[in-house]
Protein backbone atom coordinates (compact mmCIF):
# COMPACT_ATOMS: atom_id res chain seq x y z
CA UNK A 1 0.00 0.00 0.00
CA UNK A 2 3.16 2.16 0.79
CA UNK A 3 3.91 1.79 -2.88
CA UNK A 4 0.59 2.83 -4.22
CA UNK A 5 0.49 6.19 -1.95
CA UNK A 6 3.80 7.10 -2.89
CA UNK A 7 2.78 6.82 -6.62
CA UNK A 8 -0.51 8.75 -6.10
CA UNK A 9 1.11 11.52 -4.56
CA UNK A 10 3.80 11.91 -6.83
CA UNK A 11 1.40 11.97 -9.47
CA UNK A 12 -0.50 14.64 -7.73
CA UNK A 13 2.28 16.64 -6.56
CA UNK A 14 3.30 16.51 -10.94
CA UNK A 15 -0.38 17.76 -11.29
CA UNK A 16 0.14 20.81 -9.11
CA UNK A 17 3.42 21.51 -10.75
CA UNK A 18 2.18 21.62 -14.28
CA UNK A 19 -0.71 23.60 -13.47
CA UNK A 20 1.07 26.40 -11.51
CA UNK A 21 3.26 26.60 -14.43
CA UNK A 22 0.86 26.79 -16.96
CA UNK A 23 -0.95 29.77 -15.13
CA UNK A 24 2.46 31.37 -14.21
CA UNK A 25 2.27 34.82 -16.09
CA UNK A 26 5.80 34.56 -16.59
CA UNK A 27 5.65 32.40 -19.20
CA UNK A 28 3.33 34.56 -21.89
CA UNK A 29 5.64 37.52 -20.75
CA UNK A 30 8.36 36.16 -22.32
CA UNK A 31 6.70 35.12 -25.31
CA UNK A 32 4.97 38.35 -25.74
CA UNK A 33 9.13 39.21 -25.31
CA UNK A 34 9.78 37.12 -28.30
CA UNK A 35 7.55 38.30 -30.45
CA UNK A 36 8.59 41.58 -30.38
CA UNK A 37 11.78 41.10 -31.58
CA UNK A 38 10.54 38.36 -34.28
CA UNK A 39 8.87 41.84 -35.45
CA UNK A 40 11.66 43.95 -35.09
CA UNK A 41 13.56 41.32 -36.94
CA UNK A 42 10.90 41.24 -39.70
CA UNK A 43 10.71 44.71 -39.73
CA UNK A 44 14.40 45.17 -40.71
CA UNK A 45 14.33 42.33 -43.63
CA UNK A 46 11.50 44.55 -45.28
CA UNK A 47 13.15 47.78 -44.63
CA UNK A 48 16.41 46.49 -46.09
CA UNK A 49 14.27 45.36 -49.24
CA UNK A 50 12.75 48.99 -49.55
CA UNK A 51 16.12 50.49 -49.01
CA UNK A 52 17.98 48.70 -52.07
CA UNK A 53 15.39 47.48 -53.63
CA UNK A 54 14.17 44.45 -55.74
CA UNK A 55 16.01 45.48 -59.07
CA UNK A 56 19.45 45.56 -57.22
CA UNK A 57 18.35 42.35 -55.11
CA UNK A 58 17.57 40.50 -58.77
CA UNK A 59 20.90 41.89 -60.97
CA UNK A 60 23.67 41.91 -58.00
CA UNK A 61 25.41 39.01 -57.67
CA UNK A 62 25.63 37.01 -54.95
CA UNK A 63 29.03 38.95 -53.04
CA UNK A 64 27.08 42.15 -53.93
CA UNK A 65 24.01 41.11 -52.40
CA UNK A 66 26.09 39.53 -49.57
CA UNK A 67 28.39 42.37 -48.43
CA UNK A 68 25.30 44.70 -49.10
CA UNK A 69 23.60 42.63 -46.24
CA UNK A 70 26.63 43.19 -43.77
CA UNK A 71 26.43 47.10 -44.39
CA UNK A 72 22.81 47.24 -43.36
CA UNK A 73 23.62 44.96 -39.69
CA UNK A 74 24.19 47.07 -37.14
CA UNK A 75 25.38 46.34 -33.46
CA UNK A 76 21.71 44.58 -32.36
CA UNK A 77 20.66 43.40 -35.55
CA UNK A 78 22.71 41.40 -37.74
CA UNK A 79 21.44 40.19 -41.93
CA UNK A 80 22.52 37.57 -43.84
CA UNK A 81 20.93 35.03 -46.07
CA UNK A 82 21.55 32.24 -48.65
CA UNK A 83 21.61 34.22 -52.18
CA UNK A 84 22.04 32.02 -54.96
CA UNK A 85 23.15 28.98 -52.94
CA UNK A 86 26.40 31.20 -51.72
CA UNK A 87 25.70 31.40 -48.17
CA UNK A 88 26.48 35.16 -46.25
CA UNK A 89 27.32 35.68 -42.90
CA UNK A 90 24.98 33.78 -40.58
CA UNK A 91 23.45 34.18 -37.06
CA UNK A 92 25.46 35.82 -34.39
CA UNK A 93 25.53 33.49 -31.01
CA UNK A 94 22.96 35.04 -29.09
CA UNK A 95 19.94 36.67 -30.62
CA UNK A 96 16.29 37.28 -29.27
CA UNK A 97 14.33 37.69 -32.45
CA UNK A 98 14.47 36.30 -36.13
CA UNK A 99 13.14 36.17 -39.66
CA UNK A 100 13.71 34.70 -42.89
CA UNK A 101 12.11 35.88 -45.97
CA UNK A 102 12.38 33.42 -49.14
CA UNK A 103 12.93 35.61 -52.53
CA UNK A 104 12.21 34.06 -56.03
CA UNK A 105 14.30 36.45 -58.35
CA UNK A 106 15.45 36.36 -61.86
CA UNK A 107 15.44 32.54 -61.51
CA UNK A 108 17.55 32.17 -58.43
CA UNK A 109 16.34 31.58 -55.24
CA UNK A 110 17.59 34.58 -52.66
CA UNK A 111 16.50 33.79 -49.16
CA UNK A 112 17.37 37.36 -46.54
CA UNK A 113 17.65 36.42 -42.53
CA UNK A 114 17.70 39.01 -39.86
CA UNK A 115 18.41 38.39 -36.26
CA UNK A 116 17.88 40.51 -33.25
CA UNK A 117 20.54 40.05 -31.25
CA UNK A 118 20.38 40.12 -27.17
CA UNK A 119 21.40 43.76 -25.83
Amino acid sequence: MRILDIGIATGYALLCLSLVSVMSPYGSQIQAADSVADAHASEAVFEYVQHVGLVFLADATPSQVCASLQQYSNSTLTLGGVIAGQPCPGAPATFEGEYTLDLPLSGREDTLRAWTEVA
